[in-house]
């Protein structure tokens, strides 16, 4: 049997989208970029419905979908902001742009190397909501009546990158079972990205991007409020381990 197989190439297609987003930003689309780091994440999604359906999950896809998230969730997003900046001057753009990459790749090691994982959550702001957040932000129509908006969110996007290292607990759907409210909210999420796409196809504004900031924002805000009460027993005895564990390690080694 070959190294590659069919859940193998819809990762690829994420790689692909991503690549893509990142040349159109180049090229000055820049919302076109952006709903491509949207299109990206139906196939980071499906890779795992086709790996069940062929029964063909192993250790080299699970590599490779870590891989292609980092790509198209961390990288990509880069391209994206220093498009976004780009007149304002190259320095600021490329300082801009650094932030979605450097946060990505250090979130990346930390999480590889000290094995930041909790049950039902991720830790720290998940790589597909950071680059939900960068291109909603990027691409709302709030910049039509923000004042200068491209420096207004110079601390927002700064925060989003940050948040990428911090223990702050986000909903997975890995090993979940959900309670009625959480379906209810997720129900109401889809419904409403599926008419802001209509409504963007139809009018052209992006609306889609306005919906996905609005949905992002309560992900982080407001779902805290309907977890069950069990969800989060041993975190914080977790958290404390995990950073004890860090700066442990951190220490410099002392010569014999």
């Amino acid at each position: 049997m070959g190294l590659i197989h069919l859940k193998d190439i819809v990762t690829i297609m994420n790689i692909a989208i991503g690549f893509a987003s990142a040349l159109m930003a180049m090229e000055g689309n820049i919302i076109a970029a952006c709903y491509l780091i949207i299109a990206a994440f139906v196939f980071d999604h499906l890779d795992g419905t086709v790996a069940r359906l062929t029964k063909m999950s192993n250790q080299f896809g699970k590599e490779l979908d870590v891989i292609a998230d980092h790509v198209t969730y961390s990288v990509c997003p880069g391209f994206i902001v220093y498009a976004f900046y780009r007149e304002t001057g190259i320095l600021l753009a490329f300082a801009m742009g650094l932030i979605p990459i450097v946060f990505g790749c250090i979130r990346h090691a930390r999480n590889q190397v000290y094995d930041i994982s909790f049950p039902r959550f991720w830790l720290g702001t998940p790589r597909p909501v950071s680059a939900f957040y960068t291109v909603a932000v990027i691409g709302t129509q709030l910049s039509d009546f923000v004042p200068y908006y491209r420096y207004a969110i110079i601390p927002v996007l700064i925060w989003i990158g940050y948040n990428n290292l911090s223990f702050r607990p986000f909903l997975a759907h890995h090993g979940r079972k959900f309670n009625k409210p959480l379906k209810f909210f997720m129900t109401c999420a889809v419904i409403l990205l599926f008419i802001s796409g209509v409504a963007t196809s139809v009018t052209s504004r992006p609306w889609l991007l306005d919906c996905l900031l609005l949905e992002m924002l309560v992900y982080t805000f407001l779902a805290p409020f309907i977890y069950d009460p069990w969800d989060l027993d041993g975190y914080e005895e977790y958290v404390k381990e995990k950073k004890a564990e860090i700066a442990k390690d951190m220490k410099p080694l002392h010569k014999r």
